[in-house]
């Protein structure tokens, strides 16, 4: 697979290209905030259900994030509407770019699904298939139910810090995610954290220890800072008129849910007249294009065979 890196108004994009390229490509969003693409990008070069799928991928890493300028300068800039503006740019810059054949399919993952949600509601010009994967879109539910993880974490390996925890939340009125950055500094060992949570929303074991082999192998890190800063921005504005549902957005779409998600609610319920929308991967937790990666493709395939390679391709309009 070629892979073809460019740095685009101070963001790192990369179009990966098979050598029998099918034509059709993921645009691929990635979660956190303040996360990366580049386990992502291993993971298509790993797995071999991605490589011999035939589609092209196109990655980039978020403003603040990854291999995109970071600096302390640009930091306090940070938003989720900024972050909706990015991906709107490289949507119509890298159709040019890299001499796509056909609209991409956007993919996102966990943050990263909440973000192309967030840009297919607000332009509903826009018209492109779309790919939801790990996330319950409703932003408070799932900072709450992380911070809730290491909450359940503290009480089962840190007792006195629990406590503390505890203390602090319960003199606090606004919401409790507000104080993650706080009760995170209660941890005497983050690494340790990050290992234990997992347990909450992996369900594949050797998916995990794969990517946890891959993430300390490379040297692109997630970006605390930048993660806190994004999230302080939800409050600041509504983004989508409180509607969390895939199946409302005008565009095509589906939206992929492992059921073992604690940490993202696997479980959400639709409307039965919308079940085909939602697929309920049963052997997944928040990855399941890592753990089931075989299956994921399968439906991937077939959602694009059955919409996007039947419909008219046009180009979209920057309305940003």
């Amino acid at each position: 697979m070629q892979t073809t890196e460019i740095q685009l108004n101070d963001l790192y994009v990369a179009f990966h290209k098979p050598e029998n390229w099918n034509g059709n490509t993921l645009f691929y969003v990635h979660g956190g905030p303040g996360s990366h693409c580049k386990d992502f990008e291993e993971g298509i070069h790993y797995f071999k259900c991605f490589k011999n799928s035939n589609l092209g991928f196109i990655t980039y890493d978020q403003r603040g994030s990854g291999r995109s300028s970071c600096t302390s300068n640009n930091m306090p800039h940070l938003t989720h509407r900024k972050n909706i503006e990015d991906l709107n740019f490289l949507i119509n810059s890298t159709y040019e770019i890299f001499s796509l054949k056909k609209t991409p399919v956007l993919f996102g993952h966990s943050y990263g699904a909440r973000l192309v949600y967030d840009l297919l509601w607000n332009y509903s010009d826009i018209k492109l298939d779309f790919i939801l994967c790990g996330t319950s879109l409703h932003p408070n539910d799932s900072l709450n139910t992380s911070l809730a993880l290491d909450m359940l974490v503290l009480r089962q390996n840190y007792p006195k810090e629990f406590q503390i925890a505890v203390d602090v939340l319960s003199q606090y009125e606004g919401e409790p995610y507000e104080l993650s950055p706080k009760i995170r500094t209660l941890f005497p060992d983050l690494i340790k954290r990050q290992q234990e949570r997992q347990k909450y929303y992996w369900i594949n074991e050797k998916a995990m220890h794969w990517w946890n082999e891959t993430t300390q192998k490379h040297n692109v890190k997630d970006n605390d800072e930048a993660y806190f800063q994004i999230v302080s921005s939800f409050k600041n504005e509504i983004f989508n008129n409180n509607s969390f549902d895939p199946c409302r957005l005008s565009q095509n779409g589906i939206s992929i849910i492992g059921f073992h998600d604690y940490l993202m609610n696997g479980s959400t319920h639709h409307k039965l007249i919308d079940d085909k929308k939602i697929i309920k991967f049963r052997s997944s937790a928040h990855y399941p294009h890592f753990e089931q990666p075989e299956l994921f493709i399968e439906k991937v395939t077939d959602f694009i065979n059955r919409t996007h390679n039947n419909a008219l391709e046009t180009h979209y309009r920057n309305i940003i």
